[in-house]
C-alpha cells in the first residue's frame, strides 16, 4: 500500500514538472514574439550584380565584395537577412557615367537594397558614397557575315547563285582589343546533311563567336539557289579579243574542247553562240603562249576544263 502511494506522489509530481515546462516554453515564445516585433538595427553584408548590360557597354567580371549597410527592421526579418547574405541585382537603366566610369549612386544603391526587401527593412546607414560598376564604354564594329564551312551538296548538284545573307553584316561590341582583332562572322550550317534543294534557313554563329561577343544579332537569314546539272561537251572556237587593227594574229589550235556543268532544265537550250572563248596578246610581256578563257558564258553555267587551256600565237 505504501509502495502505492509513492507512486501516485511520483506521478503528481511529473504533472507538476510538465506544467511548469510548458508555462515556461509559453513565456519563452511570448518573449521572443515580443522582441522579434521590434524594431532593431544592424550591420549587413550586401553583395552587388547587374541583371543586364546595354550593347554599348561591356562587363569586367571582377569578384563581387561585400558593402556594409547598417539596416532596420523588426527582429526576425533582420535575423533573416544576417543569416542569408544576400545578392542585390543592380539595373542598367539606373547607371549614370561621370565621364571616366559607370557608377552608381548612393540613392539609387540604398533603393535597390529597400526595394530587394520589399521595403519591410530600412537602409539607415551607408558610408559608401557610390559604386563604381565593371563596365565600360564599349568598341562597336561592323562585321561581314561569312559561311564557316562550305554545304555539302548531293552528287549532280550545284550551286546556281551566289550565296546571300540578311543582313549581310552584323554589330559586334566589347572592348576595342577584341572587336579590333574581328575579321568576320561566320555562321555555320545546323546539320551536315547533303543539299538537292536551295538553301532557304536562319544560321547561327558560331558557338565560341557567341560566348565571348556580343552581337546585334545572333542569326542570319542565307538564301542560294541549287540546280541538278548535267554535264556537257563542247567544241567552241578561239577568238583573239581585242585584236589590233595593223596585226593580223592566229592561235594553234583554232578550237579547243569545253567540259561544262549546265543545270538540266537549261541544257536543251544551250548554243555554242551563248559562247565567246578567246585570248588576249600580251603587250606588256613576252610570251610564247595566251592564255585560254571565256569572254562570254550564259548563267548558272560552271566550267570544268578547256582544252588547251593555252595556245600559240603567230603575227602574219
Amino acid at each position: 500500500m505504501s509502495s502505492f502511494s509513492g507512486l501516485i506522489k511520483r506521478i503528481g509530481s511529473l504533472k507538476q514538472l510538465r506544467l511548469i515546462v510548458v508555462f515556461f516554453l509559453i513565456s519563452l515564445f511570448v518573449w521572443l514574439s515580443s522582441k522579434m516585433s521590434e524594431v532593431h538595427t544592424a550591420k549587413v553584408d550586401i553583395y552587388f550584380d547587374y541583371s543586364d548590360e546595354t550593347f554599348e557597354t561591356y562587363r569586367v567580371h571582377e569578384p563581387p565584395e561585400a558593402i556594409e549597410f547598417v539596416i532596420s527592421g523588426t527582429g526576425l526579418r533582420l535575423l533573416f537577412a544576417r543569416l542569408f547574405t544576400p545578392t542585390v541585382y543592380l539595373s542598367m537603366t539606373n547607371i549614370q557615367n561621370d565621364g571616366n566610369r559607370f557608377y552608381y549612386s548612393k540613392p539609387a544603391l540604398i533603393s535597390a537594397v529597400e526595394t530587394h526587401y520589399r521595403n519591410v527593412l530600412r537602409v539607415n546607414q551607408l558610408k559608401l558614397d557610390r559604386l563604381d560598376a565593371p563596365f565600360f564604354a564599349a568598341s562597336v564594329k561592323k562585321i561581314p557575315v561569312r559561311l564557316h564551312e562550305d554545304f555539302m551538296l548531293a552528287d549532280g548538284y550545284a550551286w546556281s547563285s551566289e550565296l546571300n545573307f540578311t543582313p549581310d553584316s552584323l554589330y559586334v561590341s566589347g572592348s576595342a582589343e577584341k572587336v579590333d582583332s574581328l575579321e568576320y562572322a561566320f555562321v555555320i550550317m545546323p546539320t551536315n546533311k547533303e543539299f538537292t534543294t536551295s538553301l532557304d534557313e536562319k544560321l547561327s554563329l558560331t558557338q565560341d563567336l557567341q560566348v565571348n561577343y556580343k552581337w546585334s544579332d545572333t542569326q542570319v537569314h542565307a538564301t542560294q539557289k541549287i540546280s541538278r546539272y548535267t554535264q556537257i561537251e563542247l567544241r567552241l572556237p578561239i577568238e583573239v579579243l581585242d585584236p589590233v587593227e595593223s596585226i593580223d594574229v592566229s592561235v594553234i589550235p583554232a578550237f579547243a574542247q569545253v567540259s561544262l556543268r549546265v543545270p538540266v532544265q537549261q541544257a536543251r537550250q544551250i548554243d555554242p553562240s551563248q559562247f565567246i572563248l578567246g585570248c588576249r596578246l600580251p603587250f606588256d610581256t613576252i610570251s610564247e603562249f595566251l592564255e585560254v578563257d571565256f569572254e562570254k558564258i550564259p548563267d548558272n553555267i560552271v566550267v570544268n576544263e578547256i582544252t588547251p587551256s593555252q595556245v600559240r600565237y603567230f603575227i602574219n
